[in-house]
């Protein structure tokens, strides 16, 4: 074998962490070799968040088409043409991948190298009969189906998210295996082109992740639709027949044409040889990391899916960005994961930021939640989605806002009203202080934060969090520094600023108590290898 090429790191990944961390280390002058396999980019590029969501707009369209008549315009069956969708979706996942493919092959400083990649030492690895060399090591090798144990399914033919949205003629009966985000969004999408739908999940529950609340809305929005949800049965065995697939769940079969598997996803890190790096592999198989992505091993970091924490496209970005700063740059102070949402595609939309309830009184907090249905809100009543619910959670005694989790139109958007809330650990009073539009669904947000507020007897929106007289603490809004609170004194001159309380305008001496580094972002490389479209990296006309 040749002498080991050395490098300043090597980024084991080309998907959204590994491809940005990626980018800025060579846009900060440092050279890097990225192993990749392929097709090149993300799980979200390739085989999930674009093209399912494409798939899913135009589901929509079909279904609203389908279902006209309820607004009094002439209902008619869509012509659906799933070839042409089909085509139109492949061309875009191949624009997005070619972008950021063309920009890491223009880029002087990166080496790309495909293939399976594995480990000889905590500072080399061996990919193709090369040996490269670096003192830092990213894995961002991400995730794959997790195929289960079932009797018979490794000799039939079925389906995951990675081939399914391939498929140019709709399943006469698709049977999908869990009732999780995957298999929600991709069965309703085949539902709406025109088959057959059965949900089998062992789960009581479709999505059980989720508020009981919001996944009890999906469930009712699914079988008012006309899907099969069979819940708590578990697949034993499947089997073949004739022109499809049998699935057995007790001494219950369930009979269809195609066989969707949903039932998780596992981390790539069994063909990794992580013994090598001395890295000790965590439950299911993820690479444990501290705040700043750092493993157990001085000089790998792990970032995105890989790690298990939150595999969502924009937290990975995230998480590339902070191992980047930790490694090269001057630190970071890591991500408020609190205020860090994620969404479900379906109709209705879910979308969930901060803790849900069970998980708030699991950590022992004095944890209350108000609940509102849709139907109380004017503006789902006049566009006819009336079906959702809007839930806050928040500490009982301090008011502070832990949850927000909507199901309904729209929910993903609404849930950011949450996000600032609880990033800078703001109160539920908040939100119930800032007046909507009317009519808006932002509006059903607002009026359950002050249901809430009414249950713990607080006389309208902007009662107070505490005496005025007490001081506090509070977190910047804008760099979650951390502040003593006083009250407001003859001499201004003494504080580092003065406070107009956001929920009771009680006025406030500022005197800085935490010199902690602020939450920063960095600004994006010129150019990014990752996709293009997959972030907020948008350019703005500034007057």
């Amino acid at each position: 074998m040749a002498a080991p090429e050395s490098f300043d790191a090597v980024v084991l990944g080309a998907g959204e962490a590994g491809a940005l961390l990626a980018s800025y280390a060579v846009a900060a002058g440092h050279r890097v070799a990225m192993v990749y396999r392929e097709p090149y980019g993300s799980t979200c590029v390739n085989v999930g968040c674009v093209p399912s969501k494409f798939l899913i707009a135009r589901a929509r369209v079909a279904q609203t088409m389908r279902t006209a008549s309820r607004f009094g315009i002439g209902a008619v069956e869509p012509a659906i043409d799933l070839p042409r969708i089909v085509a139109e979706k492949q061309a875009m996942v191949s624009d997005h991948r070619s972008e950021g493919l063309e920009s890491a092959k223009r880029a002087e400083r990166v080496t790309l190298l495909e293939g399976p990649a594995h480990f000889v030492s905590p500072t080399e690895v061996e990919v193709g009969g090369r040996r490269l060399t670096a003192p830092k090591m990213f894995i961002a090798t991400g995730m794959r189906p997790d195929i289960p144990p079932i009797a018979g399914l490794a000799d039939v033919t079925y389906h995951t998210n990675e081939n399914i949205m391939d498929l140019t003629e709709a399943p006469r009966h698709l049977i999908v295996l869990g009732g999780g985000y995957i298999g929600a969004e991709l069965g309703q999408v085949y539902h709406r082109f025109g088959a057959e739908v059965t949900v089998i999940s062992r789960n009581p529950r479709l999505v059980p992740e989720e508020e009981p609340e919001t996944s009890a809305a999906l469930a009712e929005g699914f079988a008012a639709e006309g899907l099969q949800l069979m819940l708590g049965r578990e697949a034993e065995r499947v089997e073949a027949t004739t022109d499809g697939i049998r699935v057995w769940a007790g001494t219950e079969a369930f009979e269809g044409s195609h066989l969707l598997v949903a039932t998780g996803r596992r981390p790539n890190t069994d063909e990794l040889n992580l013994e090598a790096a001395g890295l000790v592999l965590g439950d299911g198989g993820v690479i444990p990391v501290d705040a700043r992505m750092r493993t157990t091993v001085e000089g790998i970091w792990a970032i995105g899916d890989v790690n298990g924490e939150q595999p969502f496209t924009r937290v990975c970005q995230e998480e590339a960005k902070v191992a980047f700063a930790d490694a090269f740059g001057d630190g970071h102070p890591g991500l408020e994961r609190r205020s860090l949402g994620h969404a479900i595609f379906t109709d209705p939309e879910i979308g969930s930021v901060g803790l849900t309830e069970a998980q708030a009184r699991a950590k022992g907090l004095d944890a209350l939640a108000g609940t509102v249905g849709l139907d109380q809100v004017e503006k789902a009543e006049l566009i006819g989605e009336t079906r959702g619910v809007i839930k806050v959670v928040a500490e009982r005694g301090t008011r502070r806002l832990l949850g927000l989790h909507i199901a309904g139109p729209a929910a993903a958007d609404l849930v950011y009203d949450g996000a600032l809330v609880l990033r800078r650990r703001g109160t539920v009073d908040e939100i119930a202080a800032t007046i909507g539009i009317f009519p808006t669904l932002q509006e059903g947000v607002e009026g359950t934060a002050r249901a809430v507020l009414r249950s713990l007897g607080v006389a309208g929106a902007g009662g107070s969090v505490g005496a005025h007289d007490e001081g506090g603490s509070l977190a910047c809004p804008a760099c979650a520094a951390g502040y003593e609170l006083r009250p407001k004194t003859e001499a201004p001159e003494a504080t580092a600023g003065s406070l107009a309380c956001p929920a009771c305008a009680a006025e406030y001496d500022i005197t800085t108590s935490m010199p902690e580094a602020p939450i920063r972002s960095l600004d994006a490389p010129a150019d990014s290898f990752a996709c293009p479209s997959c972030a907020a990296e948008l350019q703005a006309v500034v007057t």
